[in-house]
């Protein structure tokens, strides 16, 4: 795709990203949370959703990382997105510690420390799945290869931020803002990218 449709995608969940802030900023629930929270917890998947959460944290993606240097052919894909992923850790921690919204005062089913918005899994996991994807379909890869690999990452991405709001440590807008900006961040990057090695 071109650089410019990057471009407007990242303007787009700016905007929205700063509109949801508007609801967020003195921490109160959004009218969805709580109805989103009761929805899903009405099945019974805790053993599945704390396996699917822990594809959002720390010690995987950075395994998953490592794993990317042997993958990728063009080591400036990699570089990329070791870079961007940094950046989006400071920006979690900047944004957590800027709106200082507490987690969700009901029960827990896992422990977590720390700030509620926006989901540090959310962000990092759209980041590198979403990154993952992009490099996938860049490739030359069979386009049914990228279909079902494209499906499979933002399915994953979904799935490990329904599992925040089913676990009990997230609200449901803590998720989409986690998403928004990580896909503001995203797609600015990729507009970035795809010109600076354009113009080389």
């Amino acid at each position: 795709m071109k650089s410019v449709f990057y471009l407007h995608i990242s303007i787009i969940s700016f905007f929205c990203f700063f509109f949801l802030t508007i609801f967020i900023i003195n921490g109160n629930q959004l009218f969805f949370d709580m109805p989103i929270y009761n929805f899903f917890n009405n099945f019974s998947m805790t053993a599945f959703f704390k396996f699917i959460t822990d594809f959002g944290n720390v010690p995987f993606l950075c395994f998953f990382l490592f794993l990317t240097f042997f993958i990728f052919k063009e080591k400036k894909n990699f570089k990329f997105l070791l870079v961007m992923m940094l950046f989006e850790v400071f920006a979690n921690i900047l944004l957590k510690n800027f709106f200082c919204r507490p987690r969700p005062t009901i029960c827990w089913l896992i422990d977590e420390t720390g700030f509620s918005f926006p989901s540090g899994h959310m962000m990092a996991s759209t980041m590198f799945y979403g990154l993952c994807s992009y490099f996938l379909c860049s490739s030359n890869c069979k386009k049914i290869l990228k279909i079902i690999g494209t499906g499979f990452f933002f399915l994953l991405i979904f799935t490990i931020g329904v599992s925040r709001v089913y676990l009990g440590v997230h609200y449901a807008s803590d998720i989409l803002g986690g998403f928004l900006v990580s896909m503001c961040i995203m797609c600015f990057g990729i507009f970035f990218f795809q010109n600076m090695h354009n113009k080389r």
